[in-house]
């Protein structure tokens, strides 16, 4: 049977002189594995430039396939997201959040609301005309809200840390408290209070920027139960800094 399917693309291989190995995120499978393949160098190279890191495609499945990688009949291109390809700042950011996901979800079940989180973000990093450089900021607090470990916004004093074991902004953090520095925690409690459509007025220092990504990965990192190694950081830091 021959299933047709969104996916988020967050990962690629090439496997040999015909095949893609992609690792992707669909409403109906959640974290995916699929092979693709193309005849020739040239189907095989027009296949490596529309499976961008977030780009977003409707792939006919093989459903009768029942390993971990099924087979993609064909594939099309949803959106075109040439800022996302074409502009370095973007396509870095698009490179971090893709691998970002790659790193943090295994789960192989439906979830179609996150679907529709991811696609509604990829649209928002192409659509933002200036001043993105905050943007995976924003996603990783939304990822965390998403995933079932939003932090617990309940802030009194801006003074206040942020404690990763609690979850919450705690003005005495107890002894052997992991907590956000005061910058770290500032920042975050900024972004709980902004929409996603105002990240652009904050105005956040790049060695800053990447301190609070690393704080929000070893956040997740603890709730998650695992580590979360995403190489990518350091291009964002080379771009942003």
């Amino acid at each position: 049977m021959i299933l047709k399917t969104g996916i988020v693309v967050l990962h690629k291989t090439k496997y040999g002189d015909s095949s893609i190995i992609v690792h992707g995120y669909s409403a109906e499978s959640g974290r995916c594995g699929l092979v693709v393949r193309k005849g020739g160098r040239s189907g095989i190279h027009s296949a490596l430039s529309q499976l961008h890191p977030l780009s977003i495609i409707e792939a006919e499945l093989n459903d009768r396939n029942k390993g971990e990688l099924k087979n993609i009949k064909d594939f099309r291109t949803l959106y075109n997201l040439p800022a996302i390809r074409e502009n370095l700042s973007k396509s870095s950011i698009a490179m971090y959040v893709s691998e970002f996901i790659y790193r943090c979800i295994h789960e192989i079940e439906p979830n179609p609301s996150f679907y529709e989180f991811l696609v509604k973000s990829v649209l928002l990093l192409e659509e933002m005309e200036s001043d993105f450089a905050n943007f995976h900021l924003w996603f990783l607090v939304e990822f965390a809200k998403r995933s079932g470990y939003g932090p617990d916004f309940d802030l009194h004093d801006k003074d206040q840390l942020f404690d990763i074991v609690s979850a919450s902004f705690s003005a005495s953090p107890q002894i052997g408290s992991k907590c956000f520095s005061q910058a770290d925690s500032s920042i975050l409690a900024t972004i709980l209070q902004y929409r996603e459509e105002s990240m652009h007025v904050l105005k956040i220092p790049g060695r800053q920027r990447n301190s609070f990504a690393s704080a929000m990965t070893e956040y997740l990192a603890y709730h998650m139960g695992h580590q979360i190694n995403v190489r990518s950081l350091d291009i964002l830091r080379e771009v942003f800094e």
